[in-house]
């Protein structure tokens, strides 16, 4: 795997503006966004505006949506199956994504570490990479379960 993933808050949500935010993941190197906030939570936080915003500065979009505290489900599986070769196509061409649920964290952490199994990475060292970034990730239960199902699979399983 060549390329990096950029573990970010949602933009927008911490004192800055989300065209702010997103220039600032852009001047970092980022091409893609991917955002795993439900479009009601993007919402509730005043940052529905993503996808326009991400295309006026030159970031490509994808919206993976999971709910908080959950494993991903039928609307991330979805999306995940529509873009899961485009990701691939970026990170392995080593190019920066930047991946955000809404503190940067928890989904940003199973998603990434997801994203790194499916480059080819084990599930073990995928969650002890995403957790040297950030300690708290993957540990929610539905979490923890959910990306047990990647151990000792083939990176093409899913």
């Amino acid at each position: 795997m060549s390329g990096q993933l950029i573990f970010t808050p949602c933009p927008g949500t911490k004192d800055t503006s989300v065209s702010e935010a997103l220039a600032t993941l852009r001047d970092a190197g980022a091409v893609a966004l991917v955002t795993l906030m439900p479009e009601e939570e993007l919402l509730q936080n005043e940052v529905d505006l993503l996808p326009e915003e991400c295309q006026l500065q030159g970031i490509e979009w994808f919206h993976l949506p999971v709910e908080d505290d959950q494993a991903p489900g039928e609307a991330f599986s979805t999306a995940w199956e529509a873009n899961r070769d485009r990701l691939k196509e970026l990170v392995n061409g080593g190019q920066k994504i930047a991946i955000h649920c809404k503190g940067g964290s928890g989904r940003t952490g199973l998603i990434a570490a997801q994203l790194l199994i499916e480059c080819g990475m084990s599930m073990r060292e995928a969650v002890a990479q995403v957790q040297a970034l950030r300690p708290r990730a993957i540990q929610h239960p539905a979490h923890i379960n959910y990306i047990s199902q990647f151990d000792k699979k083939s990176p093409n399983a899913r």
